[in-house]
């Protein structure tokens, strides 16, 4: 009987903002992990504050979104520019776990699903600016991943085993394909573990999809990017002795993990039947 309160429209509508709210609320943490995590720093001590003047952040100039718009996006203390990403990525948690509610109200799905989508934002946000995958995201993003699907109703613990190794799998061998083709590296073992954690996720009926994603994104990306700003050197702070190679290859480098993570995030939303009609239509 108490489980029919869960699904009253009053109580539906509440823990929607209440999922929103604390979307938000993870979002800011998850800044956090994004700018220390590539730097080795500790993402709990000491408490943030602005990395050019030190001026510690008060709690009401850490309140997600509203402090970057009371503040006009401008540290407190030295006037230096907060950048966008911290209300984009406060914003963005705060969606994708309102859609995860909808989704899959208060059940033993959530919170797991919950660390799903805020991995693979910071997994997204430290490629983008550093270009590196920490493996301390991925390897217990891929435990969870297990967990998940040995713990809930309706989840083969096998399912998701095929997910991680053909995931982890087929990208590794298109990377030693192209290797051995070109004698030049593509991709990176971290996009290997991202899709690996992806499949333990999401099984291995969606990882197709997921790359087909993931591959136009980065097409469409790189290709916006050379129309918007001449540009095709993406990735900015890689340098040619980071890719080992010549300065006609530095040209084209681009990320690709913040594009496997948009299709990891979209192919959760979607039903393995949805992919067989798709794919049977």
């Amino acid at each position: 009987m108490p489980e029919l309160y869960l699904y009253h429209p009053v109580f539906r509508q509440t823990f929607a903002v209440f999922a929103f709210l604390l979307g938000m609320m993870v979002g800011s943490f998850l800044n956090v992990c994004i700018y220390r995590i590539p730097a080795g720093k500790s993402i709990v001590y000491p408490p943030s504050g602005c990395p050019l003047c030190g001026h510690a952040i008060r709690w009401y100039e850490n309140i997600p979104v509203l402090s970057w718009l009371a503040l006009r996006g401008r540290c407190s203390g030295c006037k230096a520019p907060i950048s966008i990403q911290y209300p984009l990525v406060e914003l963005l948690t705060g969606f994708l776990f309102l859609m995860a509610y909808i989704e899959w109200n208060l059940s033993i799905d959530l919170p797991f699903i919950f660390i799903y989508l805020a991995l693979l934002i910071v997994i997204a946000g430290i490629d983008i600016k550093s270009q590196i995958v920490p493996h301390v995201l991925t390897i217990p993003g891929i435990a969870c991943g297990l967990l998940y699907a040995y713990l809930a109703p309706g989840h083969s613990f096998l399912y998701a085993v095929a997910g991680l190794f053909i995931g982890g799998g087929a990208l590794l061998l298109v990377i030693v394909t192209f290797y051995l083709v070109t004698k030049k590296i593509g991709m990176g073992g971290g996009d290997v573990m991202i899709l690996a954690m992806i499949g333990s996720y999401v099984g291995p009926t969606k990882l197709a999809p997921v790359l087909f994603i993931a591959s136009l994104g980065g097409i469409l990306f790189f290709f916006a990017m050379r129309l918007l700003s001449g540009k095709r050197r993406i990735a900015g702070s890689i340098t040619a002795d980071d890719i080992k190679g010549s300065e006609h290859d530095l040209d084209r480098v681009i990320y690709f993990g913040p594009f496997l993570a948009l299709g990891g995030a979209i192919m959760l939303f979607v039903s393995d039947d949805t992919i067989i009609r798709l794919l049977t239509f």
